[in-house]
């Protein structure tokens, strides 16, 4: 009975902090970062501010948590839709353009959580970088069986070039969207096209 309660509250918990962070991307979608508050969610969520606190600390922990689970599942859902049969090339700007939709289509929420991320505070960045060490651990297995074809070099480093290729990637994403604010999804994939040809040659 005790273990059937504890479940209970944990799928409570998990319910409770869902609904925090579904209000806080609405309202981060639709306000300057700067003018929402804590209240503001919990208005919005219609749960108490207590309630808020007992699972974020503060608005920024609340925008980071938000974004480490989109990554996730922007993520996942590049990988689920991945064309297993084309070229690595073609692979990696197809796994980029699925983050390019989403920042490009919640374009005022991404800008929140990109151009906050060197705020946030150091689990958020831990759980983040852990997020990036996976996403380059996977591109180089994809780069490694390029090789194995013999689409790619084998004597480059699989690894180095996935860094080399996220760095292009974050190139485009901090330049051309979060400077230049570019919005169209297919501009910044051809853009990462060009350099990703580039980089592998």
């Amino acid at each position: 009975m005790k273990k059937i309660k504890a479940n209970r509250r944990e799928v409570q918990k998990a319910e409770t902090r869902t609904l925090i962070l579904a209000s806080a991307r609405q309202l981060f979608e639709t306000q300057d970062y700067d003018k929402v508050t804590i209240r503001g969610v919990a208005a919005r969520a219609r749960i108490g501010l207590g309630t808020i606190y007992k699972h974020f600390p503060n608005k920024l922990s609340m925008l980071a948590a938000a974004f480490s689970d989109d990554l996730k599942n922007m993520y996942q859902d590049a990988l689920d839709t991945v064309p297993n049969s084309k070229s690595f090339q073609t692979q990696f700007v197809h796994i980029s353009k699925q983050f390019f939709i989403f920042y490009t289509s919640h374009y005022s929420l991404s800008r929140a959580y990109l151009s906050h991320l060197f705020f946030y505070e150091r689990e958020w960045l831990d759980e983040i970088n852990a997020f990036d060490d996976r996403y380059a651990q996977k591109i180089a297995q994809l780069i490694q069986a390029a090789q194995d074809r013999g689409e790619i070099n084998p004597e480059k480093n699989n690894h180095i070039l996935a860094l080399a290729l996220m760095s292009n990637y974050f190139f485009v994403l901090t330049n051309s969207f979060l400077r230049e604010k570019m919005t169209d999804p297919d501009q910044l994939a051809a853009l990462l096209e060009t350099l990703v040809e580039q980089t592998l040659l």
